[in-house]
């Protein structure tokens, strides 16, 4: 079997080694869906604000009161750390190297 393009270049198939893919796949092709599930991530039971907002958003709707309150005051306080944020340096001057001066 022969293959012949638009402009009539011939082509020969090659078979290909077992351990290669085989099928054609688009270029622009990509990946839809994960082949293996994600291991979930336990519940948190505990207080601790910076825990609590690593964990997936899934999670919140079983949060308890407390767990709520842990996380709403580390979001605020990690909110007014950063509004509190000073420039480290406001001008930078540079100088020019003079070998003969110095």
């Amino acid at each position: 079997m022969v293959f012949r393009d638009e402009r009539g270049v011939e082509y020969d198939p090659v078979p290909l080694p077992t351990h290669e893919v085989t099928d054609a796949v688009a270029v622009d092709a990509r990946r839809v869906h994960r082949s293996a599930p994600r291991k979930p991530v336990p519940l948190y039971t505990g207080t601790d604000g910076l825990e609590l907002s690593q964990q997936p958003r899934g999670h919140r709707r079983h949060w308890t009161d407390p767990q709520w309150l842990a996380f709403e005051e580390h979001r605020r306080l990690e909110q007014d750390l950063s509004s509190n944020d000073e420039p480290l340096a406001a001008v930078m001057i540079v100088r020019p190297h003079d070998p003969i001066t110095s």
